[in-house]
């Protein structure tokens, strides 16, 4: 479920896409992003904060 669209920025940009957590880390609460060859995982903590690793 994608949240809805904020509209522009004032200089006419369009605003950054925004979606809920759960639904790009799904029932694993992981992610695997792969960047300039590198493999990254964001994932929710046990404090509910998301992180970022390489």
């Amino acid at each position: 479920m994608q949240l809805a669209d904020r509209g522009t920025a004032s200089d006419n940009t369009p605003a950054p896409r925004e979606v809920e957590s759960r639904e790009l880390l799904g029932p694993q609460g992981q992610l695997v992003i792969q960047h300039d060859n590198r493999r990254y995982v964001l994932r929710i903590t046990k404090s509910g904060k998301l992180i970022l690793t390489a």
